[in-house]
């Protein structure tokens, strides 16, 4: 069975880090694969060294009808079962063909630019709603979390020394996209609220100067570590104290399920896909958005009630294990793909 996967890619973000998990998955399954996407030699070489195929684009081009020539051009050729569209912007690419089309349903997506496709995959039963709204049917729109990281390397905690935080400080970590909806600004007042935490901020985006000058306003800075974009969370997230998630929008949280992986107490704003996944005081802790006072509070309480804290980790690692971990996630997708790869496609 033949898979091909499409995606702009930037050079770092949730969606590339899925394909990349998904495509070792399904090669591991025996699926033979051909990933398109923008020029990038890193990614290039990742896909290369599990055995996949990478074929990199001059993306965009010019002109979109020579983007739509070329890629419909190298579907042709390699004759797949699957094609799989990661954002909108490639379904409205692909031509129709003897495959059968998925699109990915990023957040807060017009389902119409979709129209190309057959099927939809969604990793949130609110972005399932939207496409259920639009008169998509029950069958053709698929909900399934994120795949997770591989479980098989141990986990070794960050070394503070090389984030030059002192080994006994209070550390707070969070990890998301630094965007204007990150709440990001709520988390650097609850800090400069707090005497002796220090910060660490995994991820990237066009909202991170304004937010280190933030962190500067609030004289928090020296407090505060901006580490960049890390694929694999795991390392970080087993070196926190609390893991604190300040989003005011997120349909998935899926940092938060990679925070119970790794054990950690989670403390988050109450957005829709923190919501939905915290028991309050059970699995977690949640806090109005944008609430400077209560996440501030919560983090103290979490880092003081050491009992809390190891039965808020413990909490979350069963929710985890029993029903985000790759052993309950991955059959899921790989008996997606079957099906879809072993249905007849339609033609026009």
């Amino acid at each position: 069975m033949k898979i091909f996967h499409l995606i702009s890619g930037a050079p770092f973000g949730g969606v590339e880090r899925q394909l990349e998990r998904l495509a070792g998955l399904l090669h591991k399954e025996g699926f033979e694969q051909r990933v398109m996407f923008a020029e990038d030699a890193a990614r290039a070489a990742r896909l290369s060294a599990v055995g996949i195929v990478p074929i990199e684009m001059s993306y965009p081009s010019r002109f979109v009808f020579l983007d739509r020539r070329r890629i419909n051009s190298v579907i042709r050729r390699f004759g797949p079962d699957v094609v799989v569209s990661w954002e909108p912007a490639m379904a409205a690419l692909v031509q129709p063909g003897n495959f059968t089309h998925i699109g990915r349903l990023p957040p807060a997506s017009d389902v119409t630019s979709l129209v190309n496709c057959e099927h939809l995959l969604t990793p949130s039963t609110s972005r399932a709603g939207f496409a259920f709204a639009a008169g998509w049917a029950t069958d053709k729109v698929h909900t399934i979390p994120h795949l997770p990281r591989s479980e098989e390397t141990p986990i070794t905690p960050a070394n503070r020394k090389t984030y030059y935080t002192p080994p006994m400080a209070k550390l707070i970590v969070t990890a998301l996209r630094l965007t204007r909806d990150s709440g990001l600004e709520t988390l650097l007042d609850a800090v400069a609220r707090l005497s002796g935490y220090y910060l660490w901020i995994i991820g990237d985006g066009a909202g991170r100067t304004a937010l280190e000058a933030a962190a500067h306003e609030r004289g928090v800075k020296p407090r505060v570590r901006f580490i960049g974009w890390r694929d694999d969370l795991t390392p970080f997230l087993a070196a926190a104290d609390v893991f604190v998630y300040p989003a005011r929008q997120d349909d998935v949280g899926e940092t938060i399920t990679e925070a119970w992986a790794a054990g950690a107490a989670v403390i988050a704003a109450d957005s829709l896909g923190p919501g939905l996944l915290i028991k309050h005081q059970e699995n977690g802790l949640l806090v109005p958005v944008d609430e400077v006072v209560s996440m501030a509070e919560a983090i103290k309480w979490v880092y003081q009630d050491t009992a809390l804290a190891r039965r808020l980790g413990e909490a979350g690692r069963i929710v985890y294990r029993d029903t985000f971990a790759a052993d309950k996630v991955a059959p899921q997708y790989t008996e997606l793909f079957k099906q879809l790869a072993s249905r007849p496609a339609m033609v026009s």
